[in-house]
């Protein structure tokens, strides 16, 4: 035991003396890093000569040293620049959005009562049934009702039309577009009576046909126009339309450039560009003329306008829509009269000109054209419809259909007359061109008219096939991915194996796009040759002017104006300067001129 305990001692005295002299060991090293912790150390760089104690402050001395480089390189200037010119563009007016307007809903509904039900507002129920109903009238009556009362309804017109048929005024016309674009001070509608006012005198000025060359006027040069054109000013665009714009046509007076287009809600807008004899001077000083920068918005039709036309007097505007009428905008009589309809084979409709050719729901006129044989009035004209049908409308007397004939079993998109007045070119969703002798048929047909005198194969639906002014060409536009140009189509027979020119076109549009269809220049004097306009796929957004004659492309037109898809072009028919005119998807209008 006592050996034990002098084992424990003489190693307790051992281990204190070996730890004195690594205390103090411990004690210099914590002094020496004391030390160093008092002298910065500079352990951070980025080019190998300046070192930095942190590296937050290598980061700022990088960021010096790139804005000196950037500043020396001229990048700073130059993008100082830019953005001044881009801010100038965006608060400039031309740049501004110009044409229709939504008006304020909050101010329209700012004076309502908030809505309650009777629940909530503590009433009890009325105790009321219906009587009766008929005749667009509903009856009502009931315990504490204590008289009768009569509500009418909006009346319901066939196949969702805007009226019955009766004539539409300029005022009903406006007021169908709905509070959403009708301002509450009545400017709107003072706007579109005197326009309308203005374009009857305009109609009174102008002489009347399409602006021939006189034998003596030397033709333009065509290619000397096409350079000249311009996209570049923004007052040149607006919107017309509130929706997808599905027909575009120019007034042929050439004392003014006004703009037409329908859209696929059935809304007509007008757009007066140049602003031409717009009105008094005190209202335009009340500033009831310039709500819209031009614009004037009708609603005529409840369905796509796929087809506008002005005859050669320019007095009368048609438009043919989807929902099966044709109307006439009569800037005399200002009103829009329908001259055709659709109806079914209910008794009721028998007096219809249209009577028995709705046959079924999927059943609409497709487009129209007028037929130049009967003066210039417009008096009669040519429809195509979804079913493969058709007809020849004549308009004088009581109207009639003189023509009623089916030639394909798939919609037909396009008709066209040559100007020979016999030879007619249809095309549509069967592929295929065909050329038809109208003398050579007979009145109606239930059966397919299987005897064109040519035909032409696209291999796909066919947007268009229209004859050219001189009746030598028609172009057509394919989902091929084609433009194609028929030479003297109207002289051939049998089947046209191959086109004169084919054009490698991309067509292909989409579902939310209107469709490409290539129009011609309607003035055949004016140039040396022949020329068609179609909208482009291209970017930046471009409007194609080619020649008929070569097929090339005179000139792909761009500029800041354009910026979507102009699905839809035209030319204005004067003869004094080259205007082209495009409809894109969001309802607005381009003029290049």
């Amino acid at each position: 035991m006592q050996n034990t305990l002098r084992t424990m001692r003489m190693s307790t005295r051992r281990s204190r003396s070996s730890s004195a002299p690594i205390a103090a060991a411990k004690e210099e090293q914590n002094k020496n890093l004391a030390a160093q912790d008092d002298v910065p150390t500079k352990s951070f760089t980025f080019d190998n000569e300046s070192f930095y104690a942190t590296y937050q402050e290598m980061v700022a001395a990088k960021r010096r040293r790139n804005l000196e480089m950037l500043i020396q390189s001229g990048l700073v200037d130059a993008k100082a620049a830019i953005d001044s010119t881009v801010a100038a563009k965006r608060a400039s007016p031309a740049a501004m959005a110009k044409g229709i307007k939504r008006s304020n809903a909050s101010e329209i509904n700012k004076n309502l009562p908030r809505r309650k039900s009777s629940r909530l507002s503590g009433e009890s129920a009325p105790k009321i049934f219906v009587e009766s109903e008929s005749g667009g009238r509903i009856q009502t009556s009931g315990i504490d009702h204590g008289m009768e009362e009569v509500i009418e309804y909006e009346p319901q017109y066939y196949n969702g039309r805007v009226n019955d048929g009766s004539p539409l005024t300029i005022e009903h016309a406006v007021k169908n577009c709905g509070v959403k674009w009708i301002n509450d001070d009545g400017s709107t509608m003072l706007a579109a009576n005197q326009f309308v006012e203005t374009l009857s005198s305009v109609v009174s000025e102008y002489s009347g046909g399409q602006c021939n060359a006189s034998p003596t006027t030397v033709t333009h040069s065509l290619q000397k126009d096409v350079d000249a054109l311009s996209l570049d000013d923004g007052s040149n665009v607006a919107k017309v339309t509130p929706d997808r714009i599905y027909s575009v046509e120019c007034h042929p007076s050439p004392h003014c450039l006004i703009v037409c287009a329908g859209d696929k809600l059935g809304y007509l807008g007008i757009w007066n560009v140049d602003q031409y004899n717009t009105g008094s001077d005190e209202s335009s000083k009340r500033g009831k003329i310039s709500t819209n920068d031009g614009v004037h918005l009708f609603k005529p039709h409840s369905a796509p306008i796929s087809t506008l036309s002005w005859n050669e007097s320019g007095s009368k505007l048609f438009s043919c829509s989807y929902d099966g009428t044709v109307r006439i905008l009569d800037v005399e009589k200002q009103v829009f009269q329908e001259v055709f309809a659709t109806y079914n084979d209910e008794d009721i409709y028998k007096d219809k000109i249209g009577f028995g050719l709705d046959t079924r729901f999927n059943t609409w006129v497709q487009c129209m054209e007028l037929d130049h044989r009967h003066g210039r009035d417009g008096n009669c004209f040519f429809l195509s419809t979804s079913e493969g049908n058709v007809l020849h409308i004549d308009t004088r007397a009581k109207g009639q259909v003189t023509l009623n004939q089916k030639l394909s079993e798939k919609k037909i998109n396009t008709v066209s007359l040559h100007p020979n007045g016999y030879t007619m070119a249809t095309a549509g969703l069967d592929t295929t061109v065909k050329l038809w002798d109208i003398r050579k048929m007979s009145r109606t047909s239930n059966k397919i008219h299987k005897t064109p005198i040519a035909s032409q194969n696209a291999g796909k639906s066919i947007n268009s096939a229209y004859f050219s002014p001189s009746g030598k060409r028609i172009v057509t536009t394919t989902m091929a991915n084609t433009i194609d140009i028929l030479e003297d189509a109207h002289l051939a027979s049998g089947l046209i194996t191959k086109p004169k020119t084919r054009i490698r076109h991309d067509n292909m549009t989409g579902r939310w796009l209107s469709t490409f269809m290539a129009k011609w220049h309607p003035s055949p004097s004016t140039f040396s040759d022949e020329c068609f306009v179609v909208g482009s796929m291209v970017h930046p957004r471009t409007i194609e002017v080619f020649s008929g004659d070569s097929g090339k492309v005179l000139r792909g037109i761009q500029g800041d104006a354009l910026t979507a898809v102009a699905s839809r072009c035209c030319f204005h028919p004067n003869a004094d300067k080259l205007v082209v005119v495009g409809g894109n998807s969001s309802g607005r209008v381009t003029v290049a001129r």
